[in-house]
Parts: structure tokens; sequence; C-alpha cells
């Protein structure tokens, strides 16, 4: 039975409160690509609370995080389309890298939405690392794709207010 009692409500109002305010319309990211976001996204389950941030020069490529029970799922098209390698199935090392330092996340490609994929605990260091700095640089540790940069404009709202949303759940 789910507890509605006003005080749980008031708690998830004041966690979907920021996000509503600052996720803008559906698709801003896409058009500027210089502030992060997070929103309601359609996923295969159904809508999904998603922060996201677009690659300035190519505003089709996202770097996507969802948050459940305390682990962060990032989604990443490290093969950018047709800039990839044809041998996209196995793991890949990527690096995320802005001013402050890098980390390294092992990422998996997954065909249902040809994109790679990693979890990390909500308190990793990945991301205090994306919710610092000026510019993100994410780019595989071999090489073999081409390595983007994001903005981290806004990247610590839109991270924070999904990490509240995940935790009040």
């Amino acid at each position: 039975m789910r507890d509605y009692s006003p005080a749980r409500v008031a708690r998830l109002l004041a966690c979907i409160a920021p996000v509503l305010v600052f996720s803008g319309a559906p698709g801003q990211a896409a058009e500027s690509c210089t502030n992060w976001s997070t929103e309601m996204m359609e996923d295969e389950g159904g809508p999904v609370l998603t922060t996201s941030a677009c690659a300035p020069e190519r505003s089709d490529v996202f770097l996507l995080l969802t948050c459940t029970s305390g682990t962060v799922w990032m989604r990443y098209d490290l093969a950018s389309g047709e800039d990839g390698s044809a041998e996209l199935d196995g793991t890949v090392s990527v690096r995320f890298a802005t001013e402050q330092g890098s980390q390294i996340l092992p990422m998996v490609f997954e065909e249902m939405d040809a994109r790679h994929a990693g979890d990390i605990p909500v308190d990793a260091p990945l991301l205090d690392l994306l919710r610092s700095g000026r510019s993100l640089e994410i780019g595989d540790v071999e090489g073999r794709y081409p390595a983007r940069t994001f903005s981290l404009q806004g990247s610590r709202k839109a991270i924070d207010a999904l990490l509240a949303a995940c935790e009040a759940n």
C-alpha cells in the first residue's frame, strides 16, 4: 500500500517542482545544446525522469541519465551514428573529462537504442565531475569513436533534481 500522507506528498512535490521549472520545453536541449535539462521522457517501460545534454557540434548526440534504486544509468551515443565503427558490440572504456579531472566508465553497446550504457551509484565521483567545470569531453579510451564536447551549464541543477527524485522513490 502506498503512503499518500500529506508529508509524503509534500516531499514528492518538493522534488518534482524544481524539475518542472528547470525542464523547459521538450526538445529545448536539441535546439541550443547550451544547458542541461531534466524532464520526463518516454522509455520502453513508460515515462521516466531523464537528465540530458547534447553536444553543441552535433545536436543529435545525447548523454542521458536516469536513476532508480540508488543507481544512475548513463546512455550515450558513443558511435554518433555514421561516425562510429562497425564493431559496436562489447564493452568500451569511456572517459569523461572536465577541467577538474577525468573518470572512466565501462559502457556496453545496446542494440535497443544503439547507445552505449553504463551504471554508477548515486554517490559516484563521476557525478561530482559532471556537476563541476565548464565543459565535458566524452570519448573512448582507445580512440575508435569521435570525442564530443558538452557544456556543463546547468548540469548541477539537472543532476541534483534527478537524484532528489530518485531518493524520493
